[in-house]
């Protein structure tokens, strides 16, 4: 019996044990597959927004992308749900894309084809911003239709002067773009190389008196995980591209490079 006892203990002990160590093992780290070289992002801010995440969410999931016919131009949500403050999903949408073929004549004639894009978006209430991964024709439907449905005013989240911040978090710059330069009928400068970020020419044209911005570069950041990724800013279109290594890009990577851009937008 002691013995049975014993063994009945150990048992248990060993089931304690197991449970124990799943619940600390940590989740794998989120993946992002992007179907090109890269992932592209979207954001803006809004205003008059008045309707409740769950409101939002519940006006999405009453939309479903459902097209009645193959050839239906539609636009519609999945996976909509509330995470805090912050609206999530997936928004797809048909377009009608142009094209010239021969018809049986062998005559060229304009013809259309339905293509199908999707993207995910995040609302997020507490910042008053919009973060939209995908196309920029997926970003431009997607605000159309948050505008139609809630009223809400949406527009390009632009760096107003913040994208400083961002140009010099890079490790390396390779192409930058210049505007507002006040030096007689030169208006715009754009510099490409190697390792250019702290070049003369480049802190001639935007601390010295000629008064320049930033408004596109092209660069490589370390990112959280470890990673250097190539990274493309558009600083007056609040537009990002993040080109992957390997199978995808994390999804904590991601997050912070956005975080940067909100920052440096909404700014103190």
């Amino acid at each position: 019996m002691e013995a049975k006892a014993s063994e009945t203990l150990a048992h248990k002990s060993h089931r304690v044990e197991t449970i124990l160590s799943k619940k600390k093992t940590k989740p794998k780290p989120k993946l992002i597959r992007p179907r090109g070289m890269g992932l592209s992002v979207k954001l803006f801010k809004f205003k008059d927004l008045t309707v409740t995440a769950s409101k939002i969410a519940s006006l999405f999931k009453g939309m479903p992308y459902a097209p009645k016919k193959k050839k239906d131009i539609a636009v519609g949500f999945s996976k909509v749900k509330v995470v805090g403050t912050v609206v999530t999903g997936e928004f797809v949408a048909g377009f009608r894309v142009p094209v010239i073929s021969y018809d049986k004549e062998g005559q060229l004639t304009p013809v259309h084809y339905i293509s199908v894009d999707r993207g995910r978006f995040l609302i997020k209430l507490d910042k008053g911003t919009i973060e939209v991964r995908g196309s920029e024709r997926i970003a431009r439907k997607f605000t159309k239709v948050l505008e139609e449905s809630t009223g809400a005013n949406v527009s390009s989240l632009n760096l107003n002067g913040g994208t400083k911040k961002i140009y010099d978090t890079a490790i390396e710059i390779g192409a930058v773009l210049l505007t507002n330069i006040q030096k007689g009928d030169l208006t715009d400068v754009e510099f490409r190389g190697s390792s250019i970020q702290r070049a003369d020419e480049i802190a001639l044209y935007t601390k010295g008196k000629y008064q320049g911005e930033i408004v596109r570069f092209r660069g490589k950041f370390s990112y959280p995980s470890g990673a250097t990724l190539t990274t493309t800013v558009n600083a007056l279109s609040g537009s990002i591209t993040v080109y992957k290594v390997g199978d995808g890009i994390l999804e904590k990577d991601l997050n912070w490079i956005v975080e940067l851009m909100e920052d440096a937008a909404l700014g103190p």
